[in-house]
């Protein structure tokens, strides 16, 4: 008789939930890389901006062309801040589902070991059944060679 696990269901359930929090959470790390991404490009554009002012200082200034661009600085940093917002939310988003996962991952592992010891004290009761069959088996044998004895006596 093979070693039955009775909550092997659950186990496979625990499983099936530790999968989808892994994938959950990869997806959440994307969102967040996504973001820092578009950050980094943010940034960019500002110092691009920004040395493009500095570069014009020697030329001849054009009061349209910097509320212009002073304008865009505007809005570009208003996007950079909202996208700040988004990274925090995202990462937040990322913290918890990470949370998710490693409770998932805990409660498949309390059911692992759970099976384990079971295994381990089954194998024991197997191991103490068979040496009982054994002994069994011994003593009737050895019960015999004594009837065989007294017989041809």
């Amino acid at each position: 008789m093979p070693f039955e696990f009775r909550l092997e269901k659950v186990l496979k359930y625990r499983k099936r939930v530790v999968e989808k929090h892994t994938r959950d959470v990869g997806e959440a790390q994307l969102v967040v890389n996504s973001i820092v991404e578009k950050i980094t490009v943010m940034e960019e554009d500002i110092n691009e901006l920004l040395d493009a002012n500095s570069m014009e200082i020697n030329t001849t200034l054009n009061v349209e062309i910097m509320i212009s661009r002073g304008h865009w600085l505007t809005h570009l940093e208003a996007l950079q801040l909202e996208l700040a917002n988004e990274l925090a939310t995202a990462e937040a988003e990322l913290d918890h589902r990470r949370s998710l996962l490693a409770r998932a991952w805990q409660d498949q592992e309390v059911l692992q070991r759970l099976r384990e010891k079971q295994k381990i004290m089954w194998m024991d009761q197997q191991r103490k059944l068979e040496n009982k069959y054994l002994d069994e088996i011994g003593q009737i044998r050895a019960d015999r060679q004594q009837r065989e004895k007294v017989s041809l006596l």
